[in-house]
């Protein structure tokens, strides 16, 4: 091969190098840029993460707040009770909280309490939702995080529409001979009714059962515990929607709770009386002389 074959290869190797040494530098300067871009973008996303939670959330709250958007149903009075587990549920549980607020009269024939001339109907709906709107703001200054947690109150003003659900349920409903004859109708025929036809469980705050009653005694048999909570364990019963967390409990034990977890000054602006007068407790009725708070 002459010298100047030998001096034609040399060159076209040195091109050759040197073009991979461009197509080198070319791929780690990309590598450096779109790195650059991905650090940006994972922090964009990071900083969009962070705005979905509280700013004033505490790390180690946030750590155990129910993030999968599951919300969980509660019927809700502003009362002692419901308003203890509302606040169990926000603040211990850390769950996303749907309060519902039945209006309808839900013991009597009346078609509205307020224009019910029977002695022994509640007069205290105005009270109650002055409470309402008193602990959802304390909520919301104490644990800013139940500003995303607790879902505005669904009030419920209207029956269910459907005449023959309504009369098949009713029917079933008594059928059970859980209730006293002397009441022609109870609280927990819509209540049970109402979660019963939209196929979702509600958690219900009562802690009055009297433990010798059929319906007492139905519970003792019938409920089981599941996340801590307690079902029917009959999904098809007529009770089989409503849920009992508060069963076998009294206000003390929901006081000595509260007080754990630093929330009693939330029961504090509860409402417990039935007739109230010029917006005041009246101090007779059995809900006044059961209130410890």
């Amino acid at each position: 091969m002459s010298n100047k074959s030998k001096k034609a290869v040399y060159n076209n190797l040195l091109n050759i190098i040197l073009l991979l040494l461009l197509i080198i530098i070319i791929i780690v300067f990309l590598s450096i840029y779109n790195g650059k871009i991905s650090l940006k973008v994972l922090s964009n996303l990071s900083n969009d993460n962070k705005s979905r939670i509280e700013p004033s959330l505490k790390l180690k709250e946030s750590a155990y707040l129910n993030l999968d958007n599951k919300i969980y149903y509660l019927y809700w009075t502003g009362g002692y009770d419901s308003t203890y587990r509302l606040c169990e549920m926000l603040i211990v549980e850390k769950k996303k909280v749907q309060p519902i607020y039945v209006t309808l009269p839900l013991d009597n024939d009346c078609v509205t309490e307020e224009a019910c001339n029977k002695l022994w109907v509640r007069r205290n709906r105005k009270e109650e939702r002055e409470a309402m709107k008193k602990i959802i703001r304390q909520l919301h200054t104490d644990y800013p995080y139940t500003k995303r947690t607790l879902l505005p109150t669904l009030e419920i003003k209207k029956e269910i529409s459907d005449s023959d659900f309504n009369m098949k349920f009713e029917e079933r409903f008594y059928n059970n001979n859980l209730w006293p004859r002397k009441r022609k109708k109870h609280q927990y025929l819509f209540l049970s009714k109402f979660a019963y036809y939209h196929k979702k469980f509600i958690d219900i705050g009562v802690l009055g059962i009297h433990k010798d009653s059929k319906f007492g005694k139905y519970l003792k048999r019938n409920l089981v515990k599941n996340n801590n909570n307690l079902y029917i364990k009959d999904i098809n019963h007529p009770l089989g929607y409503l849920v009992f967390p508060l069963y076998g409990r009294n206000k003390e034990d929901l006081l000595e709770l509260s007080k754990k977890y630093k929330f009693e000054g939330i029961l504090k602006n509860t409402w417990s009386c039935w007739f109230p007068k010029n917006g005041k407790p009246c101090g007779k009725c059995p809900m006044c002389r059961e209130r410890i708070i």
